[in-house]
């Protein structure tokens, strides 16, 4: 008989030590499998939205740091600068794309009317309030990000942006609202004002521009925050103040802004208020600057360059997988989990397995004593038993094939809430361009599915830790003589 019959019918002839062996290979089986299983689809998902969303690295203001300086008093907030923005270029010029930010800025005026949603109120005085977004360059972020489109007219020309030209984009909302299409040109009626010592409006300074219409542009709506939260934020509409927003160039807003602050300035005699217009930094109302990579895959290469440049802890660099990292927290917090309990399943399957098996070799101590007394060579006798082991487990590791996906669903949607245990605020879903992946999208797009390279790594760690097992078993019967084992 030779070593491949002699391994059947040991495996044959002893029925309750081979099923005891292809159930405790199933259980372990399972345990593992479906922890890959999910650690995979975890890492699939992220691929498969990532791949989805342009590779895009944000450097924003780290605001809890910011409250940090407010709360120790310091004036001196360490603004990034202009100069930051050209030694960033330089360093990691190569890996960008294009980048874009945008300066703020508001205008109190009564010559435009606001898309206001039934029972809406007026801001400021009375007047009509409108947020004012600047940008640098014309394919602005949110037409790169896909988060809006212009559906009439153009956008920016890189001389308007350059000379900060009196040319405006809007919503077609607000457009319709106050009855104008492209190419029409409207004045507006900009008040600067501040509260008097009765809290009366005190009117600082009226400044009018002619501004042109040069494109309109439709925004796609708030993700999910828009339906958990009815889409209101400390009592405003963000949806409607997207809707009211003007997109400028930054340099016209920029302008704007030093008027304002002249004006300021002057009313509280130079810098007796505590402004100083001198040391007015145009970026300070920026929340982030946002750089179009060549590639999603050189964002740590560009991070690493740009740091070494820009010495400043008060900004910090996030990519999209930041952003799926904090929306989709208990995915992650589960992969993490999971990702443990396959390593130490399959470090507490050799110690099983090798305990089950030395019990069984012990079981068979005078077979084995036999083999050696009639010649058998040691290494053979191994080898039968691996294979015997090898065979069993391999039943097993099929059979765990065939139930490990659902035993994954079932753990994924027990470890798993319906919703995200802390949403990110809505204004910050509103500032982040990196904010275009919520939780519920996340959640359509996690499947459980096997693939034909996971099926083979798992036969191979099983077969690989039957191995280890069977020796680290065997060796401690076989170190003895023949006649010792027979006793």
């Amino acid at each position: 008989m030779n070593l491949y019959q002699r391994a059947l019918a040991s495996i044959v002839r002893r029925i309750p030590k081979t099923l005891i062996l292809l159930i405790i290979v199933l259980i372990l089986g399972n345990i593992m499998l479906s922890s890959l299983l999910i650690v995979q689809s975890v890492d699939e998902t992220k691929e498969a939205m990532l791949r989805e969303l342009p590779p895009i690295v944000s450097l924003s203001m780290d605001f809890q740091k910011y409250q940090e300086l407010l709360e120790d008093g310091v004036m001196d907030i360490p603004w990034i600068t202009f100069e930051d923005l050209e030694n960033i270029e330089r360093a990691a010029g190569d890996y960008i794309k294009s980048y874009d930010y945008s300066m703020r800025s508001g205008l109190q005026t009564d010559s435009l009317q606001r898309v206001e949603q039934e029972g809406g109120f007026s801001f400021s005085f009375g007047r009509q309030t409108f947020n004012c977004n600047g940008t640098q360059i014309p394919m602005f972020t949110a037409l790169e990000t896909g988060d809006a489109e212009i559906i009439e007219g153009r956008t920016f020309t890189e001389q308007e942006l350059e000379q900060g030209s009196p040319v405006v984009i809007m919503s077609k909302e607000l457009a319709a609202e106050n009855d104008l299409v492209v190419g029409d040109t409207f004045t507006l009626e900009c008040v600067i004002s501040t509260f008097g010592a009765d809290f009366q409006e005190i009117v600082l300074d009226t400044i009018y521009y002619d501004f042109q219409l040069i494109g309109i542009i439709q925004y796609k709506s708030l993700p999910a925050q828009e339906e958990s939260s009815g889409g209101m934020f400390g009592g405003f509409d963000l949806e409607r103040e997207r809707l009211n927003n003007l997109i400028l160039p930054n340099r016209f807003i920029r302008d704007y802004n030093t008027k304002w602050m002249e004006a300021i300035g002057n009313y509280y005699g130079g810098g007796g208020g505590g402004f100083q217009t001198a040391d007015y930094n145009p970026l300070s109302s920026v929340p982030s600057f946002n750089y179009v990579l060549n590639s999603s895959e050189q964002f740590d290469q560009f991070v690493r360059l740009s740091e070494t440049v820009l010495n400043n802890e008060l900004y910090v660099f996030t990519s999209q997988e930041d952003n799926f990292k904090n929306v989709a927290q208990p995915l992650e917090s589960m992969r993490g989990i999971l990702n443990y309990v396959f390593y130490i399943t399959l470090g507490s399957s050799v110690v099983v397995l090798a305990l089950v098996l030395f019990a069984f070799a012990r079981d068979r101590k005078k077979e084995i004593g036999i083999y050696l007394a009639l010649g058998e060579r040691k290494a053979r006798i191994i080898l039968q038993l691996i294979m015997e082991t090898v065979a069993v487990g391999l039943v097993g590791a099929a059979l765990a094939v065939t139930s490990s996906t659902y035993l994954a669903s079932v753990i994924s949607q027990l470890m798993l809430p319906a919703q995200p245990v802390e949403e990110a605020p809505a204004f910050m879903m509103m500032e982040s361009v990196l904010a275009k992946i919520d939780y519920a999208s996340i959640m359509q797009s996690f499947n459980i599915g096997l693939d034909l390279p996971t099926i083979i790594y798992f036969f191979i760690a099983i077969i690989l830790t039957i191995i280890v097992a069977q020796l680290i078993a065997s060796v401690y019967i076989l170190r003895f003589d023949p006649k010792k084992i027979m006793m």
